[in-house]
């Protein structure tokens, strides 16, 4: 099992907009299907210019900072948080991952392979089709692992691109940051909420200008290769996560 193989990163988005959203997906074929994390899928809110939206509560003023401030007011805000949902759409990949600061659940998806993906004391399960553990390993190992969780240690440096993209901390300082070119526009809607977009050459993150400033919406710019879009939402809640039961498991060590 490879690092360069089946257990490679395939952004397949804009930029450091998604950035290694899908770390691990390969061409294999697969449904689509599986489990979503905790909370249900909702469908995302487009971000509006629009002067309405439910305040999230008291003004913050962020607005009034200027780009680097503004930023670094979220990343604070995001980085203190104790959860947060992530979901990633583009042409070619999608990610819905609820993340903590040391675990994670959720699924990725890059072209026709689904994994789905739970991190917990350092160690990451991963679950996928038998299409998929024939490209990484073989047939006969893929039927070992039949619909069994693949556990391995995010110390193991072949699974060094999901540790980058499991835990709150490796993959919000992905998302949060913008080039020079950065400038604040008009406070507007996203997700709901009155928000201030910061906008660069390469997208535009929309900040909460209520209650606590966190990251709410983010979108590549129209004249990247592909369109993506990443909205955060469900701060702060809090979030149990539990490994999969060690029956329905199998060790990356037993498959070398």
């Amino acid at each position: 099992m490879e690092a360069s193989g089946a257990m490679r990163v395939a952004t397949g988005v804009a930029g450091v907009l998604v950035l290694a959203v899908v770390a691990g997906c390969s061409g294999s074929s697969d449904s689509g299907s599986g489990e979503s994390p905790s909370a249900d899928v909702t469908a995302s809110e487009s971000a509006s210019p629009a002067q309405t939206g439910e305040p999230a509560g008291k003004p913050n003023d962020v607005q009034d900072l200027g780009p680097k401030r503004i930023l670094a007011q979220a990343t604070k805000a995001a980085m203190s948080a104790r959860s947060v949902r992530i979901i990633g759409e583009s042409p070619s990949a999608s990610l819905d991952l609820v993340v903590t600061k040391d675990s994670s659940d959720g699924k990725r998806t890059a072209g026709d392979t689904t994994l789905k993906t739970r991190v917990v004391d350092g160690v990451i399960y991963i679950k996928a089709d038998e299409a998929y553990w024939t490209e990484a390993f073989n047939k006969k190992k893929a039927k070992k692992i039949g619909d069994k969780w693949v556990a391995g240690e995010l110390s193991n440096p072949k699974l060094k691109s999901f540790k980058q993209t499991s835990t709150m901390k490796p993959l919000l300082t992905q998302f949060l940051r913008l080039d020079e070119s950065a400038q604040v526009g008009e406070v507007g809607v996203a997700q709901g909420q009155p928000a201030v977009p910061l906008t660069a050459s390469i997208g535009t993150l929309w900040v909460a200008t209520t209650g606590t400033p966190y990251p709410l919406q983010l979108n590549s710019s129209p004249d990247q290769p592909e369109v993506s879009e990443v909205t955060f939402t469900e701060w702060n809640k809090k979030v149990v996560i539990k490994a999969p039961p060690k029956k329905q498991t199998i060790s990356l060590a037993d498959l070398a």
